[in-house]
């Protein structure tokens, strides 16, 4: 990787400035869109780190942060980020959609993303749910012959699975080894649930920074689909947290997925609670 991971891990890590993803940030830079240095761009001031943004290619997104103060540089970010993802949508002779999520704490950023070209798209807009981890959860009893069982690092059987699951060919091999490698990564958060074949059917990665517990990402073979095995991985993965110590669990959501909020929100499943919006403003590149 050319990005200096650990680093950027660390600036996020004490400078989250409303970022959305600061749990599962690990997951993020592990994604093969970090592997071209192009997309990564770091800016210092008296040799201090000041910015740091990320193209993420799997998301069409902007991750970005400051240290306080330094909010002047925001119009250097989003001009770069433009400017970056529209050289790749000439490359590939696309328009390509480039997505900035504001959180409320990042309220303050609107009249400068729409000053430069970006309009909120409510397709793209996410829900931050969360619920307390006070209460044993019961485990979900599983089809005769399904289990959960750890993914013992498996790279193949994981990145095919996650591509059937969202019907996407983003999750690559170099992403999910690189995962694996994370300082964050627990071997532990990160389960299946195979058929009686052994078959791994359904997925979840949990990831842990203080007392939250982020589920991320979460998916279930279409063969398997209406089983149960969303809940049953989930509620796994909720135990796990508890295990671990963490107090509250969260989990982000489209706001147009429908079927996955109302899994969430059940309250014999996650019983998830929406906390606030991640508003999506979209400008497309070509």
């Amino acid at each position: 990787m050319a990005a200096d991971l650990t680093q950027i891990a660390a600036f996020f890590a004490a400078h989250p400035q409303g970022f959305a993803n600061r749990v599962d940030l690990p997951y993020r830079l592990a994604s093969w869109s970090l592997e071209d240095p192009a997309n990564v761009r770091l800016w210092e001031s008296d040799g201090e780190l000041q910015a740091v943004a990320m193209l993420q290619l799997p998301w069409f997104t902007l991750d970005y942060t400051t240290v306080p103060g330094a909010d002047h540089l925001l119009p250097e970010i989003l001009a770069w980020a433009t400017e970056r993802m529209t050289a790749i949508a000439r490359e590939r002779n696309d328009e390509l959609p480039l997505v900035v999520y504001l959180t409320p704490e990042r309220a303050a950023h609107l009249p400068l993303v729409e000053a430069h070209g970006f309009q909120h798209d409510a397709d793209w807009d996410l829900v931050h749910l969360e619920r307390p981890l006070d209460e044993p959860i019961a485990p979900v009893p599983l089809p005769d012959g399904f289990a959960v069982r750890p993914m013992n690092g498996q790279v193949e059987a994981y990145v095919d699975l996650h591509q059937t699951a969202f019907g996407s060919k983003n999750m690559r091999e170099s992403w999910r080894a690189r995962t694996l490698t994370m300082s964050a990564y627990r071997p532990e958060l990160d389960v299946f649930i195979v058929d009686p074949t052994g078959r791994p059917v359904a997925f979840c990665i949990g990831w842990l920074q203080g007392d939250e517990g982020q589920v991320e990402p979460l998916g279930v073979h279409p063969d398997f689909q209406r089983l149960g095995l969303g809940r049953a991985v989930l509620l796994d993965m909720l135990r796990r947290f508890q295990m671990h110590g963490a107090t509250r669990a969260s989990i982000h959501s489209y706001k147009q997925n429908d079927p996955a909020l109302a899994l969430y929100q059940r309250p014999d499943n996650g019983d998830f609670r929406p906390q606030y919006d991640v508003t999506a403003y979209v400008r497309n590149c070509r």
